[in-house]
């Protein structure tokens, strides 16, 4: 077995394979999602009903979350990864029979549910499989791979619906999925049984939910939050201010992310987690403060670029940081905890910022939510303050 975060490097088989898997889940999940809504048409949604179908993925997602991580933890993580990624395959081939919106709704919120403890499993056997000072590397590399997918899967699976049909994309995306599972049989696992001998009992809030993380995770939130609103309100700005070209801001943020945690993730595992959050909360926030003022495209290019700065650094190393922070045996919570706060800022993201616009102005907006991520810089400093008096966490707080 490939020891507890102790390969020597991080080209080790299992970290590879549970990259490659990752890699393979995200392109489907992607591939799917910007056409979901338009296939529930196809079979015969009204448009509110349509956008039920796509957003109810999401709450299934959340729902199971604080589950996904108490099923890593006290049982194999292969296994679950391996039973995740098989329910997945399911689901797709489940969308393909789905001949009535009833049927379809199941089978997405069945994606959402295995989606959400696959994407736990994974991250939790990461922790595992790299050494624990190159944590945030590793899962900046991963990172990496999952935003790669999101980048090129909209576009493929568009591409294999227009030439054929939503079946035979449905297909595509199971096979892929059963392929992911014929690598995942290689992996070199084996459960640690002194993890999990508690696994028969009675499961706490604490099983449920890291308490000890939570800060870190609310601030990984607040990432989400911003980009929630950006991704929502921006192209409505854009024609409200009469901003051409307003969506290269999502090719440059997108590109910025994938360049970005290629060397975030290191440079999290080498400098303190204040430092790393602290300018990545910076980049952030400016980017909001130009989004705000921005009356032509050059102020939103530039947002972009901050933007994909400060999330691809901010959210790296605090998930790493979350990890890093319990035992290694609560690694699935610790991975579970911090997607909650990432759901929850996605959620909340566009509603708190529909609501700010309607009331005021998208300027308003964007400004409020700079001051947002400023709060935010000062609670959590706040709070490492705190750790570094009490002696509390780790010491990579200054």
């Amino acid at each position: 077995m490939e020891n507890s975060r102790n390969p020597s490097h991080l080209g080790s088989k299992g970290y590879v394979i549970v990259l490659v898997v990752g890699l393979i889940t995200s392109l489907g999940f992607s591939m799917v999602y910007t056409i979901v809504s338009a296939y529930a048409v196809d079979i015969g949604s009204t448009l509110s009903t349509a956008g039920l179908v796509s957003g109810i993925f999401s709450i299934s997602a959340l729902v199971l979350r604080p589950f996904s991580g108490l099923l890593s933890d006290r049982y194999n993580k292969k296994k679950v990864f391996v039973l995740s990624t098989l329910a997945i395959a399911a689901a797709f081939l489940g969308y393909s029979v789905s001949s009535n919106i009833p049927l379809l709704v199941f089978f997405r919120m069945f994606h959402g549910a295995a989606f959400a403890l696959n994407g736990t499993a994974s991250i939790a056997l990461i922790s595992e499989l790299v050494p624990k000072q190159r944590l945030a590397e590793g899962l900046g590399y991963f990172g990496v791979s999952q935003m790669i997918s999101r980048i090129v899967g909209p576009s493929i699976g568009a591409s294999i619906q227009a030439i054929s049909s939503y079946n035979i994309l449905f297909y595509i995306i199971t096979l892929l999925h059963l392929i992911a599972l014929a690598i995942l049989l290689l992996l070199p696992y084996e459960k640690h049984s002194d993890l999990h001998s508690e696994k028969n009992q009675r499961a706490a809030f604490s099983d449920l939910v890291a308490l000890e993380v939570l800060v870190y995770a609310a601030v990984g939130g607040v990432f989400s939050l911003g980009n929630g609103v950006v991704n929502s309100f921006l192209v409505l700005m854009g024609n409200e201010r009469a901003i051409a070209s307003i969506s290269l801001y999502f090719v440059l943020n997108a590109s910025t992310v994938a360049v970005a945690r290629f060397f975030a993730g290191r440079q999290a595992d080498q400098r303190s987690i204040t430092l790393i959050v602290n300018a990545a909360l910076f980049c952030s926030a400016a980017a909001m403060l130009l989004l705000g003022f921005a009356q032509s495209l050059l102020p939103v290019a530039v947002a972009a670029v901050f933007m994909g700065v400060g999330l691809a650094g901010g959210q790296v190393s605090l998930q790493a940081e979350c990890i890093r922070t319990v035992d290694e045996k609560k690694s699935g919570v610790a991975a579970s905890t911090f997607y909650i706060g990432a759901d929850v800022g996605n959620g909340v993201g566009p509603i708190l910022g529909g609501a700010i616009s309607s009331a005021f102005s998208f300027g308003t907006m964007f400004l409020s939510i700079s001051a947002l991520l400023g709060v935010t810089f000062l609670v959590f400093n706040a709070y490492q303050r705190r750790g570094a008096k009490t002696g509390a966490g780790l010491s990579r707080v200054s």
